[in-house]
């Protein structure tokens, strides 16, 4: 199949329109989005002894713990660096996060489960 000039010439023009707009920007963006922490209050597997699952929800600021044991936790007003920590203190974010930073550190909480 041949292509007339013309119609090589329209096919060029769009493709170079689309690669035009696909690299230009509006000033009025600030940079990449920031990135979501947390789970939006999914739980996930944790690497514990005693904690079986947790999770995160940005938003709310709400962080769910679920113990080996069945209890389950919420946790309210928790910062999205505790989360983080959480998450990175495995295999023992209760004693190294958990307990000195959520319990002892006043973190409002109830048992939901």
């Amino acid at each position: 199949m041949q292509l007339k000039r013309c119609e090589i010439t329209f096919v060029l023009v769009l493709l170079l329109a689309t690669l035009t707009s696909c690299g230009t920007s509006s000033s009025s963006q600030a940079g990449p989005a920031p990135q979501t922490i947390g789970t939006s209050g999914a739980l996930i597997s944790i690497q514990s002894d005693n904690v079986m699952a947790a999770g995160y929800d940005e938003s709310s600021q709400i962080m769910t713990v679920q113990f080996q044991n069945g209890a389950v936790y919420e946790y309210y007003g928790v910062p999205g660096e505790l989360w983080t920590s959480f998450l990175n203190a495995q295999p023992h974010p209760w004693s190294q996060v958990g307990y000195p930073q959520l319990v002892a550190g006043g973190i409002p909480y109830r048992r939901i489960g």
